[in-house]
């Protein structure tokens, strides 16, 4: 028993001798790597595609513009932790519960928002200008974000497969829905609450269903 312990003693040895401690933020770092890349090709192609609205050098001073962008921004930021935090292996999902903050704090705008429209004009409050897009433009923007996503978890080791794949495409597209405000023309929380929420399930869907493939090690 002692001679067959010993040679494995020895193997694990030679095994983790050469293995030196992650830093704590290298996970956070790389995963914000990928997604920039990722970003970065996005505000090209959100340029070539649609172009930015013309009147964004007025709108950048308003509320209600920096209102629904925080909503993108701290999305995409809680899904970038969350994401950092799935990406060790043998981590919880505890989590995921910091992932509705960013709907529940902008939910009130909505709310104030509809409860000051007349019912008449509460369809055209949600519909705004250019829902017809909206979702599918920001879907199709995170597809580059979601890629520089994917190529930072190739170093990582994720075992909650289906949540770390669902989180993934939440933080891509609330990343590309950023970037999408610099040309969506409807700056209204309720609009913002519909349509780039709609973006953000789909792709967390989407994440869920084929992250497992996508990002296992």
């Amino acid at each position: 028993m002692t001679s067959v312990q010993r040679p494995t003693d020895e193997l694990v040895q030679s095994l983790v001798s050469g293995l030196r401690p992650v830093p704590r933020a290298a996970v956070a770092l790389r995963l914000a790597l990928g997604a920039t890349a990722g970003a970065a090709i996005s505000v090209v192609l959100l340029i070539s595609i649609v172009g930015m609205r013309p009147d964004l050098g007025v709108v950048v001073n308003s509320v209600r513009f920096w209102s629904k962008a925080s909503y993108m921004i701290v999305t995409a930021g809680i899904s970038l932790l969350v994401a950092a935090r799935l990406a060790r292996p043998g981590s919880s999902t505890n989590i995921l519960w910091l992932l509705p903050i960013p709907l529940l704090i902008y939910l009130p705008a909505a709310t104030f928002e509809l409860v000051r429209t007349t019912p008449a004009d509460r369809m055209a409050l949600v519909l705004g200008h250019g829902w017809q897009l909206c979702t599918w433009l920001v879907l199709a923007l995170s597809i580059p974000i979601y890629a520089g996503l994917w190529w930072a978890f190739q170093s990582f080791a994720p075992t909650r497969m289906e949540a770390t794949g669902a989180v993934t495409g939440l933080c891509a597209s609330a990343i590309a829905g950023v970037i999408y405000c610099l040309h969506c023309p409807t700056d209204t929380a309720v609009f913002a609450l519909v349509w780039y929420t709609l973006a953000f399930a789909v792709a967390a869907i989407v994440g869920r269903r084929f992250g497992p493939r996508l990002l296992h090690w």
